[in-house]
């Protein structure tokens, strides 16, 4: 299977970026959607968007406000995270059938995925219906049961080798890679394989 080389930012594009991503092979970045975050540049724009899509650059959406204790889940914060996730991908114009990744960002125990962790993802499928795909980011674990459960249909596997199920988890269609800048963006490094609903938006 094809692979191609990526990034996911923090922190947003220019013209100059989007040059040197290109210049450096990478095909598509993720870029995220958010309702809490304070962090400038984080939240992917309408603006960046055209940029990217006119560059030739594929995007991945990744909702994230701070997903690192279990006490962030539940199905009450599925839902909320889900109709904020649609907000937003409507006023970028990612178009239908693409996907949006929700984000695990810690090593959850397997009582914490039975838990409140699948309860979140099924009021996020639940509320996205047929709009998007869900994608799930996480650990191998938290990968495995969410693919498995139905929820999500799309994985992307954390960088943190130590989490549960690094390893023995193959079933990522983006897996992430080392931390560090590229092209002066806040990011990660990342390789895809397959269709991971990467999207690009109509010019406007």
């Amino acid at each position: 299977m094809n692979t191609q080389t990526g990034c996911d930012a923090s922190s947003a594009c220019t013209e100059s970026t989007i040059t040197c991503l290109q210049e450096n092979g990478l095909t598509f970045i993720g870029r995220y959607y958010s309702q809490t975050t304070h962090i400038e540049g984080k939240k992917l724009t309408a603006g960046e968007a055209q940029l990217l899509s006119e560059g030739g650059i594929d995007i991945v959406a990744v909702y994230e406000d701070g997903p690192t204790s279990y006490s962030y889940f539940g199905a009450s914060r599925g839902t909320s995270d889900a109709n904020g996730a649609l907000a937003q991908a409507l006023s970028v114009g990612q178009p239908s059938g693409s996907a949006i990744y929700f984000t695990v960002d810690y090593d959850a125990t397997e009582s914490d995925i039975a838990g409140n962790i699948t309860a979140y993802f099924a009021a996020v499928a639940a509320t996205i219906g047929m709009q998007y795909a869900v994608g799930v980011y996480g650990s191998g674990d938290v990968c495995t049961a969410i693919l498995d459960s139905g929820y999500a249909t799309l994985a992307w596997l954390a960088q943190s080798t130590g989490w549960g199920g690094y390893a023995d988890f193959t079933d990522w269609v983006i897996k992430q890679g080392n931390e560090g800048s590229i092209c002066g963006l806040d990011s990660d490094s990342d390789v895809a394989q397959g269709d991971f609903g990467a999207f690009r938006v109509s010019a406007i």
